[in-house]
């Protein structure tokens, strides 16, 4: 009897254990189940209101930095101041970019972009303006030509010129205004049927303008012959 219910006593303690012992593996993988799911659950982290501030901050003055050196970058143009191309002269042919006129020697009617100023032949032709010659050739059809390159865009073109140009009025020369390049002839194949004169153009940027918009030419006495000044 005394081994039967001890047997059974045996039988309960195990019971018992084993039940214990399952008992702490539920709740183990209970903690760790919640734990798990507790961190899923949790919201990220958020920029705090003042670090976003300060970037702002930050990029508000790296932009007002740049627009202040934008600000302080200023291009200064050189005004150009011109002069006449000769003491005095008369124009015969004025600047017509827009409306044909007749040519003498052409015998039709076209544009005409620049100004003829008659003189007589050899009378001293001046740069307009401070600038560097660009070039000096002989134009098949408008003759003896220098080129000369002034700032702000502009160019001026000196053409029917004596092929006789001054020492020192080459490509790349510096030249002041009122210096002398030339002097009046009759090169020009196109316009050999007038007087002895310069055919003068401007350009700025490219686009011919109306030299008389710039400078003025003085007329010659009629009584002079057209010696030069």
């Amino acid at each position: 009897m005394n081994q039967n219910e001890n047997q059974k006593k045996l039988q309960m303690n195990r019971t018992l254990s084993i039940a214990l012992s399952l008992l702490v593996v539920v709740a183990v993988c209970i903690t760790a189940i919640a734990v798990g799911t507790a961190k899923k659950e949790k919201p990220p982290a958020k920029t705090s209101s003042t670090s976003k501030s300060a970037q702002s901050t930050s990029k508000t003055s790296s932009s007002t930095s740049k627009t202040e050196e934008k600000n302080d970058t200023s291009v200064v143009v050189e005004k150009v101041t011109f002069v006449a191309p000769m003491t005095a002269g008369n124009i015969i042919k004025e600047w017509s970019a827009d409306i044909p006129v007749f040519s003498m020697t052409m015998e039709d009617y076209r544009l005409h972009m620049g100004i003829d100023v008659a003189a007589s032949a050899g009378a001293s032709v001046y740069a307009v303006a401070d600038g560097t010659v660009e070039s000096v050739s002989f134009h098949p059809m408008m003759g003896q030509t220098v080129v000369i390159l002034h700032a702000d865009g502009y160019k001026s073109v000196y053409q029917n010129m004596q092929t006789a140009v001054p020492t020192g009025i080459t490509a790349g020369a510096t030249v002041k205004a009122g210096d002398k390049i030339g002097t009046v002839g009759d090169t020009a194949l196109i316009e050999i049927s007038e007087e002895p004169h310069l055919h003068f153009e401007l350009y700025k940027d490219g686009v011919c303008e109306n030299p008389l918009a710039h400078f003025t030419v003085s007329p010659i006495d009629a009584t002079s012959d057209y010696e030069d000044n």
